[in-house]
């Protein structure tokens, strides 16, 4: 990255925001109740939190990251955005579908 050490800090600054603050504040978000905001169903399974669900969502989210720095570095390819899609959809589906039962009735 060619520029001044403002413009690096500054682009850290919002690499280091978009890395660890902005989940943070999902976090905090899904489990405050006064906020009508709940994607804790992307990370948890029957109540508890799913350990896959975490590695996948973190991994995504890392990819995420990746993407976005790229952009600002003009080092992205078109094969980079078409791998990030195939993170995305799935995520982006589980997040709009219609909230089921997640608990079944028990079977007798």
């Amino acid at each position: 990255m060619n520029g001044t050490p403002l413009h690096e800090f500054i682009f850290l600054g919002v690499f280091f925001a978009l890395v660890f603050v902005v989940p943070i504040i999902v976090i905090w978000l899904s489990y405050k109740p006064s906020v009508d905001f709940d994607a804790t169903t992307l990370w948890t399974h029957q109540g508890r939190v799913d350990k896959f669900a975490v590695i996948i969502l973190g991994t995504w989210w890392l990819h995420s990251c990746s993407i976005v720095m790229w952009t600002l570095l003009r080092t992205i390819q078109t094969q980079d955005y078409l791998t990030y899609q195939l993170w995305a959809i799935p995520i982006i589906a589980k997040m709009l579908a219609p909230k089921g039962d997640d608990n079944p009735p028990a079977k007798t």
